[in-house]
């Protein structure tokens, strides 16, 4: 079901004993798959990925690294490079059987937000609430897809396929990455719960 999805919407909840990602079709009010580990949201330990009627049937696994099939597969990896206040970050998705996309700002707000002297001042959390991430994900003779974190203290994730070869399941993996690294509110008291002493 959700390698037919060519639009769709992640929206995490975080706890300290869970994290789960709901994944939602566009236009509709209940999710079609969910992304779920029984951690908080920065342990190594996969979300297995479930889909069907029950969202009960395990689809794969994926990490903010990789993701795999059900039968523990490799689909492939995605990677992140963390640039300076000058230079911006790099993103890769590297799926068997494509060729490589290189993920970066798109659009003109995201463009001037990422670039020098604006990206010295806006990488914080509060930035992060205020505007929208838009990454476009390209390659030689792929369109890639786009991933957009939607402004707000809640963070939602929405992804737009422009290639149909590309696995949604590596797509979040993407996901969980640039979640990983967002600075939200909902994500840091889920951290601190789950261990009093950070922070």
């Amino acid at each position: 079901m959700i390698e037919s999805l060519d639009a769709f919407t992640c929206v995490p909840e975080f706890s300290r004993k869970h994290t789960t990602f709901r994944v939602y079709a566009q236009g509709q009010k209940e999710p079609v798959a969910r992304a779920h580990k029984d951690s908080a949201w920065d342990t190594r330990f996969p979300y297995h990925v479930f889909e069907g009627p029950g969202l009960d049937r395990l689809v794969g696994y994926v990490t903010p690294w990789e993701a795999m099939t059900a039968d523990r597969v490799r689909i492939g990896r995605v990677d992140r490079r963390s640039g300076s206040a000058a230079r911006r970050d790099k993103w890769s998705f590297q799926q068997s059987g494509l060729p490589e996309l290189l993920g970066g700002p798109d659009g003109r707000a995201t463009k001037l937000r990422h670039s020098f002297p604006l990206r010295a001042v806006l990488a914080n959390a509060p930035a992060d609430a205020l505007f929208s991430l838009r990454l476009l994900f390209q390659g030689a003779g792929s369109d890639g897809f786009e991933l957009t974190r939607q402004s707000g203290l809640n963070p939602r994730y929405s992804v737009r396929i422009h290639d149909e070869r590309v696995d949604r399941l590596l797509v979040l993996a993407c996901v969980a990455l640039v979640n990983r690294d967002d600075d939200n509110p909902r994500q840091f008291l889920a951290d601190i719960a789950s261990n009093p002493l950070k922070g």
